[in-house]
């Protein structure tokens, strides 16, 4: 009967504390909480140590997967980790690229850790305009994608570049022959961005 006494508070215990929402972040962090509220933008949360406390909000955007108390989960993000989407801005950058100047000139792109760099390479295969690096972790602002004639679209991304040492803010421009590939690098550079924030703090 003792036996029985004991292990009852261990498995209310241990069901109480299982029984809480998971949120996992983009940038590797995750916590447990209270999920009030579900929105198109945002979630709303409690902290557990503060279930009377105020509700907290965080942005969608932020948040890679949530699992729920019930044991279901639900992934909001498309990348997993950083180097998901680092994968998929150089595959598609390299394959719809194009040189800003010169159409008949392809781009090549490639991370130097957290910073991207973007080489013109002639038909040749020369590499044009070398040592230039951006950093996609300190991103001041994403434009929206401006479509030219002839199915031309641009990313015009505000961020710092590095060349010769010398770190400056300026304008990050790719130029890209199809819609959704600029679409997507776009999507998978706003994540990154995120995910990077915990090594940049």
């Amino acid at each position: 009967m003792k036996t029985e006494v004991y292990i009852l508070p261990l498995l209310l215990m241990s069901t109480v504390c299982y029984s809480q929402d998971k949120i996992f972040k983009k940038n590797g962090d995750q916590f447990e909480a209270k999920i009030t509220e579900v929105g198109t933008v945002n979630i709303a949360y409690k902290e557990l140590d503060n279930l009377t406390g105020p509700v907290r909000s965080l942005e969608k955007l932020e948040i890679y997967k949530i699992i729920y108390k019930n044991g279901k989960s639900e992934i909001l993000g498309k990348y997993e980790t950083a180097e998901e989407a680092k994968a998929l801005i150089i595959n598609k950058i390299n394959e719809f690229g194009i040189d800003r100047d010169d159409e008949d000139f392809k781009i090549n792109a490639e991370f130097e850790g957290d910073q991207i760099k973007i080489n013109s390479i002639n038909k040749k295969g020369k590499v044009l305009n070398e040592g230039e690096v951006w950093d996609l972790g300190r991103v001041v602002d994403f434009h929206h994608i401006s479509k030219r004639k002839n199915n031309i679209f641009f990313l015009n991304i505000v961020t710092y570049k590095t060349k010769n040492s010398k770190t400056e803010l300026d304008k990050l421009v790719i130029k890209m022959t199809d819609y959704e590939a600029a679409e997507a690098v776009l999507e998978a550079m706003k994540d990154l961005k995120i995910m990077l924030k915990k090594n940049q703090g």
